[in-house]
């Protein structure tokens, strides 16, 4: 059953996750602009690729409510990545370099950002199955772990009672040595020494 959430609680994640998501754009933004130059817009390009693969990686993990419910969700896809990657900012990279007659960057630009964000999103998911398959790989692995077995429940049986139990257990009493073969272990465990032939 999937859970409902409050429409307070949608809000604040999305607020949250918007808020965050453009802090991490204004400061990558600019990072990227000092590291790639402002001749072609890298930053623009490289910000909606990483959150493409994100979006996707994210979408999977929720789908498998694996470590990512409802609010989390919401937080990270439509507050911190939208808010992260815009279709506007592509657009406007675009513009900008047709508005300086740069006909093929504009055209590579445009290309590459549609191929790329496919590509990252199918990526996304492959890393987002492949988290899946670790996850299973994990739960199988630790199910197949032998059971540590108590003292006191390695002569009971399921369902015994513990008087039952106590009945079973072997009593303690002296113990025997174990057969030695030579004078030294004899002497050792206080046996008579044996001639040796």
């Amino acid at each position: 059953m999937a859970q409902v959430l409050s429409a307070s609680r949608r809000l604040g994640a999305v607020a949250v996750g918007g808020f965050c998501g453009t802090l991490a754009r204004a400061w990558l933004s600019p990072f990227l602009q000092a590291c790639f130059g402002k001749s072609w817009p890298y930053d623009i390009l490289l910000i909606n690729l990483s959150g493409a693969l994100a979006l996707a990686l994210v979408t999977v993990l929720a789908e498998a409510t694996f470590l990512i419910g409802p609010t989390r969700r919401l937080l990270i896809t439509v507050g911190f990545l939208g808010a992260y990657t815009t279709f506007s900012s592509l657009a406007l990279g675009d513009v900008l370099l047709l508005a300086t007659g740069r006909w093929l960057a504009a055209g590579l630009y445009l290309v590459v950002s549609l191929v790329g964000g496919i590509g990252a999103v199918l990526l996304g998911q492959w890393l987002g199955g492949r988290c899946l398959a670790l996850r299973g790989w994990w739960r199988a692995r630790r199910r197949q772990r032998p059971r540590t077995v108590r003292p006191a429940d390695r002569w009971s049986k399921p369902g015994q009672s513990a008087a039952a139990r106590a009945a079973t257990e072997p009593v303690p009493g002296p113990s025997t040595p174990p057969l030695r073969t030579s004078q030294a272990e004899a002497r050792h465990w206080g046996e008579p020494a044996k001639e040796e032939r």
